[in-house]
């Protein structure tokens, strides 16, 4: 009699369809911490493979063009009992602050058709700068305005340039203090039209990724309690971004740091 049940478990494991086949993660969070000179990122997402059956991994997909993802050994049919990674690389850019990116593992797995892998990452702000847009009426006196930058890292880092997208915006640097603080001055020629553009800050930090920054400006014809509610704040970029020229303007302006 006690072989009955032997005999039905080992025929219910004979019929397709009842044999179990898994993908487990150690994990699916990985939290990352940036280092200011630190270009990319690395985390491995561990796995195995329980049950019966190989799993299949179908495709790997990564939201974001900064995340690179693929197996550890390239392999993407898997044994039950064997163990694997997914490899994964964080392309730092011109992100700052705290964000997550996350990732869609699709596998034959029926019990787990999908896993979702998350990259927790930290990246330090080398610069604080504030506002990070200046804002005019249009009709208002054609006063300038300025914006601070602070640099929060122990190297010194100099403003070397200002930059304006439109010449009718014109740009001066005052040194606060040397290769820590500096005022960027912005004055529009006039305020009767409605502007929009930006000054890119150009900087001498030894990593390429803080050497330029972007600081917008907005000639509006808007309550100014509209124009602040409708600010978004401006990215940490890496590269420069160049509004289109008003028609009949010539190109940008430059301030030299004096």
């Amino acid at each position: 009699m006690k072989l009955i049940p032997a005999l039905a478990a080992t025929a219910l494991m004979l019929i397709p369809g009842l044999c179990r086949a898994g993908i487990d993660f150690e994990n699916t969070t990985q939290a990352l911490t940036a280092k200011i000179s630190e270009a990319h990122l690395s985390a491995s997402f561990d796995f195995s493979i329980s049950g019966d059956r190989p799993v299949t991994i179908k495709d790997i997909h990564a939201f974001c063009s900064c995340v690179k993802a693929e197996t550890k050994d390239k392999k993407m049919t898997y044994a039950p009992g064997e163990k694997s990674s997914i490899e994964t690389v964080f392309e730092v850019g011109g992100f700052e602050g705290t964000l997550k990116k996350e990732l869609v593992i699709s596998t034959d797995d029926p019990d787990h058709p999908e896993v979702r892998l998350v990259l927790e990452v930290t990246i330090p702000a080398l610069y604080q700068i504030t506002p990070n847009q200046l804002v005019w009426q249009t009709g208002s006196a054609p006063e300038p305005k300025s914006v601070r930058l602070k640099v929060l890292g122990e190297d010194p880092v100099h403003i070397t340039a200002a930059i304006s997208s439109r010449s009718a915006m014109t740009t001066a640097v005052k040194e606060i203090t040397a290769g820590r603080e500096y005022e960027v001055q912005v004055t529009p020629q006039s305020t009767e039209k409605k502007m929009l553009g930006l000054v890119r800050l150009e900087l001498d930090s030894k990593y390429p990724r803080y050497q330029k920054r972007l600081v917008f400006f907005n000639i509006t014809d808007k309550p100014a309690s509209v124009s602040a509610a409708n600010t978004v704040p401006a990215p940490a970029a890496t590269a420069a971004v160049a509004s289109p020229p008003v028609p009949g303007e010539a190109p940008k302006a430059d301030a030299k740091k004096p």
